[in-house]
């Protein structure tokens, strides 16, 4: 089912002017933390695209790194949900997972085919509609319904009617199609765009950058990244076609071209494999960020030097300083 969903996101996308990026058939897609990775044509708006058959049994560093991504490469995430534990989720609603929104595929379907945007915020014992206060008031004033005549009509508080209009509370479905029947406007409605859902990430949080399952050669070489005084996210086995992010301890995300860096790992001697590399490749082509590739002992790949990846030996790294001389260093690949 899951792939068959994926094969209309991509149509629906594509439809609407969006380039795509997809794994195929690969065994390997559906271990990575998005299915698609989508980009907006003529703008920098990249969309990391994940199906999950039901929302409240989710990967949690899957999700982790869908959050590290979105933040640390300037992404979004477009996150599809088929189910929760109870029933199918409903459309033109927005469910929160562990901070993020996930939506149907008829609900993103709307949205590009009939620019109908979600106002419906899932809540556990019934969702809350998203309504425009201000509109809600003129509204009402236009018809000359009182505060106290709406309030009857409803069968609630005339202090609920103020906080509605003040937007300091937010209606019931139920509530919201009585409001929509008395005053006669779709344009009461909120849209809420998960194209632009905020992704907060404390980049300070210890727990949350810390390295996890790391070897014994990944781990010596996250001392070095750091006595260097850089940052580093280190991602889960196998979720994304390289290994971390690197990013400046001075500078958050270092808003210069350099930064946020990413890297792949191997200090495995024999050849690194074809579809990984292919897949390196393709992140730094689609998010235009820099990339190195940091190994114990290997040959360069003829692909990294095509694509003039630096290749770089861990000895090489241990003999570097501070973030000016890494910067420097890392530059003088491109020459």
């Amino acid at each position: 089912m899951i792939d068959l969903i994926i094969q209309k996101i991509d149509f629906l996308l594509k439809k609407a002017n969006f380039e795509t990026f997809t794994l195929e058939l690969s065994k390997k897609k559906n271990k990575f933390c998005y299915d698609l990775l989508v980009k907006k044509k003529q703008t920098n708006l990249v969309f990391l695209v994940k199906v999950f058959t039901n929302i409240d049994n989710l990967n949690e560093s899957i999700i982790n790194n869908i959050k590290a991504l979105s933040f640390l490469l300037k992404s979004k995430p477009l996150l599809i949900g088929i189910k929760n534990r109870y029933q199918k989720l409903d459309d033109n609603t927005i469910y929160i997972r562990e901070e993020l929104p996930f939506i149907t595929f008829n609900t993103i379907k709307n949205i590009l085919n009939k620019n109908v945007y979600p106002h419906i915020l899932a809540k556990r014992g019934g969702g809350v509609t998203f309504l425009d206060g201000d509109l809600m008031k003129t509204l009402r004033e236009q018809k000359n319904i009182s505060r106290k005549e709406m309030s009857d009509k409803l069968e609630v508080t005339k202090r609920t009617i103020c906080a509605y209009e003040n937007e300091k509370m937010r209606p019931s479905e139920k509530i919201a199609k009585k409001i929509l029947n008395l005053l006669e406007n779709e344009s009461l409605f909120k849209k809420i765009n998960v194209f632009k859902w905020n992704i907060k990430i404390d980049i300070n949080q210890k727990e949350f950058f810390e390295g996890h399952d790391l070897n014994s050669f990944e781990y010596h070489l996250k001392d070095i990244i750091e006595d260097i005084g850089l940052s580093s996210y280190w991602y889960q086995k196998g979720q994304v076609p390289f290994k971390l992010t690197l990013f400046s301890s001075i500078d958050d995300l270092g808003e210069s071209d350099f930064y946020p860096l990413i890297s792949g790992v191997s200090d495995d001697n024999s050849r690194i494999s074809e579809f990984d590399l292919k897949c390196f490749l393709m992140f730094t082509k689609f998010f235009h960020k820099k990339a190195l590739f940091i190994v114990n002992n290997i040959k360069i790949p003829e692909i990294l030097k095509k694509n003039n990846i630096p290749l770089i030996k861990i000895k090489s790294l241990e003999k570097i300083d501070n973030e000016k001389e890494f910067i420097e260093f890392i530059q003088s690949f491109k020459n």
